[in-house]
């Protein structure tokens, strides 16, 4: 063979070869792209409180990686969120199988579908910076009403879907679902379990109506297992530019009648500014709750993978010393998406 013919099959070898890397790479990358999606992001700010003692601090709010996916034509997808700030902890961690708009299911540990806010504004959507005292207390953001501290989350199985479609979104949509009732990460410590029902109605678009119901017996500082049920109902009009959102919760632990509402409003200019401003209240038998704040807000999202907040808060509680009674507040995060 002459070495010239000898080089043209070395050439079309190789670039045989390179063809063939590519098309791997290509398959690799659009496997990953559909079933390994990689995104997160960083919270972290200053705040600062005025009261008869000012506290001032930098924090970081949260650091979370989540790896998502689909297969099986899209009827099954998965989610793992890990959030490292204050050590490292699983949010969440769930597979759903959604054969079709009516019925689909979700196993594992996620956000609970009780109330508007919880569920549908994570913190990278969210208008403000703290959440509402309904969400706070009630969905168990905190363990400061029930002893849960839990983001709004628990684990266990829920059947979920909606109803005559119009236009994209379906009018009826519902929720059904058992948890543990013991927060995230945790196995049940009794043999009760949580019941929680949601129905989202959407009669016309940019308009959701919703009422929601908990069933929950839990426990607090070492007491015996109470009874500890709760509802809400609440309303969204979100349309181009104007949103306005409000919700009410009642909640009963251990004779300890608590209610919390809600309701915002704002404005989205043509992007990236956003005002919005809050009153809320929290009011329980026991007054150890009892707040009102009014919040002022703005958001600032000059790229995809950067947003700014500013909250104004102004806090009203009672039952406390009157050097705590009243506070003004100044809150800056900034998100660093990915």
């Amino acid at each position: 063979m002459k070495i010239r013919h000898l080089l043209l099959v070395l050439a079309a070898v190789c670039i045989g070869t390179a063809a063939q890397a590519q098309t791997t790479g290509e398959k690799i990358k659009e496997f990953a792209d559909k079933h390994l999606r990689l995104s997160g992001y960083l919270q972290g700010g200053f705040q600062w409180e005025e009261t008869n003692d000012p506290s001032t601090t930098f924090y970081l709010r949260r650091a979370r990686v989540s790896l998502s996916g689909d297969f099986a034509k899209e009827k099954f997808d998965y989610r793992l969120q890990v959030d490292m700030a204050g050590g490292p902890k699983i949010c969440d961690l769930y597979v759903r199988y959604k054969p079709m708009n009516e019925l689909n299911v979700q196993l594992g540990q996620f956000k609970l579908p009780f109330s508007l806010e919880n569920e549908l504004y994570g913190p990278t959507k969210f208008e403000f910076i703290e959440y509402s005292y309904l969400t706070t207390y009630i969905v168990r953001n905190n363990n400061h009403y029930d002893g849960i501290a839990a983001t709004g989350r628990d684990m266990g199985l829920q059947l979920y879907g909606g109803f005559i479609e119009r236009d994209g979104y379906s009018i009826i949509n519902y929720n059904v679902g058992v948890f543990n009732g013991s927060g995230i990460n945790s196995k049940d410590h009794n043999s009760s379990k949580d019941f929680i029902a949601r129905l989202i109605v959407k009669p016309i678009k940019g308009l959701s109506i919703s009422g929601s119901y908990m069933y929950s017996e839990t426990q607090y500082d070492g007491a015996e297992y109470m009874k500890a049920p709760r509802w809400s109902v609440g309303a969204i009009y979100d349309v181009r530019h104007w949103i306005a959102r409000a919700e009410y919760a009642h909640a009963n632990f251990g004779g300890n009648r608590t209610d919390a509402f809600y309701a915002l409003a704002g404005y989205h200019f043509e992007k990236p500014w956003s005002v919005v401003v809050r009153y809320e209240l929290i009011d329980d038998e026991f007054a150890t709750l009892d707040e009102n704040r009014i919040t002022l807000g703005g958001v600032y999202k000059p790229f995809k993978f950067l947003r700014l907040q500013l909250n104004l808060s102004y806090t009203m509680r009672d039952n406390v010393p009157d050097a705590y009674r009243n506070s003004l507040g100044t809150n800056l995060m900034v998100s660093a998406i990915f």
